[in-house]
């Protein structure tokens, strides 16, 4: 069985990861894969390529990886094989860096790359959601699916399972039966009192993703002041602190274990804070 450890590098466009990514493979002793990672819902498959002048992957290589390449894939993908599969992934490596987008369940590590937020900008926002219009959604797609070909067994199965959504198929007057009942139940949601907006707590959106990072890196570049930088971090250690931010981002699927987060100038070797999370990174792998 081959065994790699799996780094994932998210983060906004021109937050560093391509930065990061040099770093470790400079810094890493170990035969390691590095993947440029877009998530393209408009495929209908998955999309491995290696173009001989790609910028990002150039970086990679000069920087010592082992093997390099982009990968495409939709969301139907996620969590497949599909990536496992790619002529990447046959070449021998230790550690697997992937930047961008994640094609996988789950990573060794989840690192999350930003820059400083503006003056004035908090990395959390109140929000408005409108439960109502979010039920009309819901209502007139589930009505728009249960009137095309299969939609109650496709229905069926994403509620119940594939049993029964087969038996549904086997038995006309059973899935037309459901139907009914499925479009009785859509009349009572309809008629009910709309719900009232609610007032939530999110991440701000050049930030979205930071919530689930184990490490983060808030990049600095050179002469830029690092109070932005360290406000991030003193706010993000909020989330896991306080119920109502934790319960509104986070969730039921949150966890209260302590991350790393360091402020950095990831382009400077000596900077302590670079050195931190290349440390971090060493151990998760």
């Amino acid at each position: 069985m081959i065994e790699r450890a799996f780094i994932r590098v998210g983060g906004p466009d021109g937050a560093g990861k391509t930065t990061f990514i040099e770093a470790l493979l400079g810094s890493v002793d170990a035969w390691t894969l590095a993947c440029r990672c877009v998530r393209d819902d408009t495929l209908r498959q998955t999309r491995e390529s290696a173009p001989a002048r790609d910028p990002e992957l150039a970086r990679y290589n000069a920087s010592g990886a082992s093997g390099a390449a982009r990968f495409a894939f939709p969301r139907s993908e996620i969590g497949t094989d599909a990536f496992f599969m790619t002529d990447l992934m046959e070449d021998p490596s230790d550690v697997v860096l992937l930047e961008g987008d994640s094609p996988l369940a789950g990573a060794d590590l989840e690192v999350f790359i930003a820059p400083p937020l503006p003056d004035g900008e908090g990395l959390f926002v109140r929000r408005t959601r409108d439960l109502a219009s979010e039920r009309r959604v819901a209502v007139d797609a589930l009505r728009r699916r249960l009137g095309e070909p299969d939609g109650v067994s496709g229905v069926l199965e994403e509620k119940f399972g594939g049993a029964i959504a087969q038996l549904a198929r086997a038995n006309p007057a059973l899935a037309e039966e459901a139907r009914t009942s499925l479009l009785e139940g859509i009349a009572r949601v309809s008629s009910a009192p709309p719900p009232a907006a609610t007032e939530y707590w999110a991440v701000t959106a050049s930030h979205a993703g930071i919530e689930g990072g184990q490490l983060v890196v808030i990049n600095v570049r050179d002469g830029e002041p690092r109070g932005h930088a360290e406000r991030v971090i003193r706010d993000l250690a909020r989330l896991r602190k306080e119920d109502d931010l934790f319960g509104d981002i986070l969730g039921a699927r949150g966890t209260r274990i302590p991350i790393t987060a360091v402020v950095a100038d990831l382009r400077n070797p000596k900077d302590a804070g670079r050195r931190k999370a290349i440390r971090r990174v060493k151990r998760a792998i």
